[in-house]
C-alpha cells in the first residue's frame, strides 16, 4: 500500500520556484532580493495548512524564462496571493490573524525594492489585491479580539504610507476596505473614552512583525480616517452616547494637552449631517467651565 505524503503544494511550489531562479541566470540582479523573499515566504507557511498528497506528486515549479527581472518580483506577488486565496481563504476561513500575517508577507516582499515609482505602485497594488479578496472573503472578527484586527489595521497603513512615499500622492482608500476596519473602529471606540489615543498607543507598543517603523503623524492621520468612517456608521443612539462622554470629559479634564486629544476625537464627528443638531444641542446645555481652552470648544461646537 502506498504511503500518503502531506504538502502544502501551491506554497512550497512558490518557494521552490523562487530558490530555482535564484540560482538561475533568470535570477542575475535580483539575487539579493529573492534571497530575502524565499526567508519572508517561509515565515507565512502557517497559512497553508499540510493537505493530503496521497499521489507524491512534486510541486509545479514556475518557469520564469520568458519574464523580465522587472516582473519577477510582482509575478511572485500575484503567484502568493492566488496561492493565499484557493489555500488559506476558500480552506479555513478569513480570520484577522491570517489577513494580517499575509498583508505584512506582501510588504516585506514589496520593500525588497527600491524606493522609487515601481515600489509605490506594487504597494497600491498590494492593498487593490486585499480588496478583490474583500468581496468575498470579509475579514472575520471575534467577538472580543483587538490585537490581531490592530495589527492587520496597521500593515494596511503601511501599505498606503509606502505607496504615499514613492507616488507623492495621497492613497485614496476603497470603501470596501474602510468596511473591513469598520467593526474594528467601532468597537475602540465605544469601548475606550478615546480611541484615537488608544489606538495609536497601541500602535506604538505593539510588536511590528520586525519591520523597522516609526508611527509618526500620517499613522494617526490615516487612523482618524478609519475611525471616522467607523464611527459614522454607528447607530444614531451610540453616536449620541459617545459624544456625550467625549464633551463631558472635555468640560472636566483640567490638562489642555488630553482636551485637546478629545477635541482632536471630537472633530471626527463634525461633518457627521444626522449628529450634528444632537451634538450641538449637548455642547449649549453644558455649563461653562473655569479653563479658556474647554469653553472655546464648546462654544465652537454649540454654533455648528
Amino acid at each position: 500500500m502506498k504511503k500518503c505524503s502531506y504538502d502544502s503544494s501551491l506554497h512550497d511550489s512558490l518557494i521552490q520556484s523562487v530558490t530555482n531562479l535564484k540560482k538561475s541566470k533568470y535570477g542575475k540582479g535580483n539575487k539579493g532580493k529573492l534571497t530575502s523573499i524565499q526567508s519572508t515566504l517561509k515565515m507565512a507557511n502557517s497559512l497553508f495548512p499540510l493537505t493530503p498528497n496521497p499521489e507524491n506528486t512534486k510541486p509545479q515549479i514556475i518557469s520564469f524564462r520568458n519574464i523580465e527581472p522587472e516582473e519577477q518580483i510582482p509575478r511572485i506577488i500575484d503567484e502568493f496571493a492566488n496561492n493565499f486565496k484557493i489555500q488559506c481563504l476558500e480552506k479555513n476561513g478569513a480570520s484577522a490573524k491570517n489577513y494580517s500575517l499575509f498583508s505584512v508577507t506582501l510588504l516585506k516582499i514589496i520593500k525588497t525594492l527600491n524606493a522609487d515609482k515601481t515600489r509605490g505602485l506594487l504597494s497600491s497594488h498590494g492593498i487593490n489585491i486585499l480588496n478583490q479578496m474583500f468581496v468575498k472573503h470579509p475579514v472575520e472578527y471575534k467577538k472580543i479580539e483587538t490585537r490581531d484586527p490592530l495589527k492587520f489595521a496597521f500593515v494596511i497603513i503601511e501599505l498606503a504610507i509606502d505607496a504615499e512615499r514613492n507616488l507623492s500622492k495621497p492613497y485614496e482608500f476603497d470603501v470596501i476596505l474602510l468596511r473591513q476596519v469598520m467593526p474594528l473602529m467601532q468597537r475602540y471606540h465605544m469601548r475606550y473614552d478615546n480611541a484615537l489615543s488608544q489606538i495609536n498607543n497601541e500602535f506604538d507598543k505593539m510588536s511590528k512583525f520586525r519591520l523597522t517603523v516609526s508611527i509618526g503623524s500620517r499613522h494617526k492621520e490615516i487612523t482618524q480616517i478609519f475611525l471616522q468612517y467607523g464611527i459614522s456608521k454607528l447607530s444614531l443612539d451610540d453616536k449620541i452616547s459617545r459624544v456625550k462622554n467625549i464633551l463631558e470629559k472635555i468640560t472636566l479634564e483640567g490638562n489642555d494637552s488630553v482636551v485637546l486629544e478629545f477635541y482632536d476625537l471630537l472633530k471626527l464627528t463634525f461633518n457627521d449631517d444626522e449628529l450634528r443638531p444632537h451634538l450641538t444641542a449637548i455642547a449649549q446645555t453644558k455649563s461653562r467651565t473655569g479653563r479658556r481652552f474647554a469653553n472655546t470648544i464648546l462654544d465652537e461646537v454649540s454654533k455648528l
